[in-house]
């Protein structure tokens, strides 16, 4: 795991976005993609005690790159994809108040002078992604999509 951490770090409670993106592209180039993906990627060529040892692999790479103090939330997962859940539904909020948040510190977002504007174009460019990638669900949509369902399927 030594020749990745040039870019990489470890996952906390403010990155989940950018994290993922990177972890993502990481477990493609070590071919560790599958498990996360659930039953429908197991590849047909691989028996099941290569399954479960890219498995393995996979869920041992992904702690890897969280960090200690979130550890805890993922420390007795077994299964690759049932991680993977677990941190987008802790992390990857898309709630009205993590929206408001995104937008809040969009507007106070500043350039410091003789700060590196590299850095400072590169958090402008997080939350922008941040928020394109937050798509909420209005209170209630749920249900009325179940009813509407409920409906169509009983005259």
């Amino acid at each position: 795991m030594e020749e990745s951490k040039g870019s990489m770090f470890k996952l906390n409670i403010t990155n989940y976005s950018i994290w993922k993106s990177r972890t993502e592209d990481l477990l493609f180039y070590r071919d560790l993609y599958d498990p996360i993906e659930g039953d429908s990627a197991k590849p047909k060529d691989k028996d099941d005690k290569a399954r479960e040892r890219a498995n393995r692999k996979t869920i041992g790479l992904i702690r890897h790159w969280v960090d200690n103090r979130i550890y805890h939330h993922v420390a007795h997962e077994t299964n690759a994809k049932a991680l993977w859940d677990k941190l987008a539904n802790l992390y990857a909020r898309k709630t009205p108040q993590n929206k408001v948040f995104l937008v809040k510190k969009l507007i106070h977002l500043r350039y410091h002078d003789g700060g590196d504007m590299a850095v400072h174009m590169s958090n402008f460019q997080d939350i922008v992604n941040q928020l394109t990638n937050l798509v909420l669900v209005p209170r209630g949509a749920t249900e009325a999509k179940k009813e509407q369902k409920f409906k169509i399927s009983y005259p």
